[in-house]
Formats: C-alpha cells, sequence, structure tokens
C-alpha cells in the first residue's frame, strides 16, 4: 500500500497532466478567462505574448512533474530525492504567490496607470489562492511530518514525543476499559 507522501505525489502528478495539456496546447482557452475584464471578453486580448508565456509555464509544469514520480518508489535514497521535489515546487509556489498578488493589485489601478492587458484583478487573485493549498501542504510535511519523507512513508517509523505517547496510552486504556465492559 503506498504511504501518504507517495500518494500526494502521485495525485499530484496526475492533475499536472490536464494544466499540461491544456497550457501547452489550447493557451487561448485556458487563458481566455483570466484575461477577461468586465470591459470586454474577446480573445483578440489574448496576444502571441500571452500565449508563449502560457506555453512555457506548460513546459516548465511538464518539466517539473517527472521529479515527483522519480520520487515515489521507496529507495536508497527516496528521502532525498522527495525532499528536493517538495523543495523546489514549494519555492516556485513560494515565488508566484506574491507575483500573482502583486499583478491583482496593480489590476486594480489599470484605470489609474492606463495598463493594458495582464491578468483581471478576480484571475490573478483566483491564481495566488490556487498555489496557497500546494504550499500550505508543503510547509505542514516538512514542519510536522518530516518523517513521511522516509521509506514505506514513514509508516511505523514515526518519531513519537512524549506528548504523543501520553496521547496514545489514553486512547489504549480507554479503548481496553470499554472492551471490559
Amino acid at each position: 500500500m503506498p504511504s501518504i507522501i507517495q500518494t500526494a505525489f502521485f495525485l499530484e502528478a496526475l492533475v499536472n497532466v490536464p494544466a499540461i495539456v491544456s497550457l501547452i496546447f489550447y493557451p487561448e482557452y485556458t487563458l481566455r478567462p483570466a484575461l477577461a475584464t468586465s470591459f470586454s471578453s474577446s480573445a483578440a486580448e489574448l496576444n502571441r505574448t500571452a500565449a508563449l508565456i502560457a506555453r512555457c509555464a506548460g513546459v516548465l509544469i511538464l518539466a517539473l512533474t517527472p521529479q515527483l514520480l522519480l520520487a515515489l518508489p521507496d529507495s536508497k535514497d527516496c528521502v532525498e530525492k522527495r525532499k528536493q521535489a517538495y523543495w523546489g515546487l514549494g519555492l516556485g509556489e513560494a515565488g508566484l504567490i506574491p507575483l500573482f498578488l502583486w499583478e491583482a493589485f496593480r489590476a486594480s489601478d489599470q484605470d489609474k496607470l492606463q495598463w493594458q492587458g495582464g491578468l483581471a484583478k478576480r484571475a490573478a487573485l483566483l491564481c495566488a489562492g490556487m498555489m496557497i493549498p500546494p504550499l500550505a501542504w508543503r510547509v505542514f510535511v516538512f514542519g510536522w511530518r518530516e518523517h513521511w519523507f522516509g521509506p514505506k512513508g514513514g509508516r511505523g517509523r514515526e518519531k513519537r514525543t512524549s506528548n504523543q505517547a501520553d496521547a496514545d496510552d489514553l486512547v489504549r486504556r480507554w479503548s481496553l476499559g470499554r472492551k471490559e465492559q
């Protein structure tokens, strides 16, 4: 049975497939909702530069996805592979979130700056919001469940703190008391 981290790596790689296909082969359909403003939602707003940048993002996701798949099997160096994959993805997300937020607040000043193009405010906020859960997951894993990176996902190898041991003992005693009744 795959561990939690192996399942997370596989699901993330699986979710990347439609994103890769849509960004590389259909950037017009992918970007149209992001570029739509309250004034216009025409495809004319989608210029060749935006399509090229979307395709580049698709290629970058394509380049990062094999790192997740290579870190799936349990091996001698699986811990390092898994940590490297999560560090790389986490750093990218940590850089993109403020970039999208900056774009969102800059988009609200478009009328003042006579700025043309870019993401609509709601699209930039949506992009930033979509990056927060995966980044939060990575922080959680690195901060509180680092043993999941180990062989077999840390099953049976979890380091127990005294509080965890006390809680486990309390649950065990409570369970035994209920069985006797």
